[in-house]
């Protein structure tokens, strides 16, 4: 799941087929976690999205977010905001202040 997370179509299926196990399994597994598979992915790419906005401040916004999988910009932004409590513009120009 780590190495797809940038393959925006990336599905429990496409996941669950390169285990070797049954849709059905892989959720189990996230239920133990007490996770689901959307929350997951959706937490591994804002996370790397973050770290492109540190990295690489010449990358525009829209490019950060479909480099890491993300096929909706409003959606991109909704979880980033939500998980760092500012949009991605405001993270970065936070950022190049220190």
């Amino acid at each position: 799941m780590a190495r797809d997370k940038y393959q925006q179509k990336l599905t429990p299926a496409k996941v669950a087929l390169e285990l070797g196990i049954s849709v059905r399994q892989l959720h189990v597994l996230f239920e133990h976690a007490e996770l689901t598979f959307a929350r997951t992915l959706a937490s591994m790419r804002t996370s790397q999205a973050r770290r492109l906005l540190v990295e690489r401040p010449a990358l525009p916004v829209t490019e950060v977010a479909y480099a890491c999988g993300f096929n909706s910009l409003a959606r991109f932004y909704r979880l980033f905001t939500g998980a760092y409590g500012m949009a991605p513009g405001e993270f970065r120009a936070a950022g190049s202040l220190h």
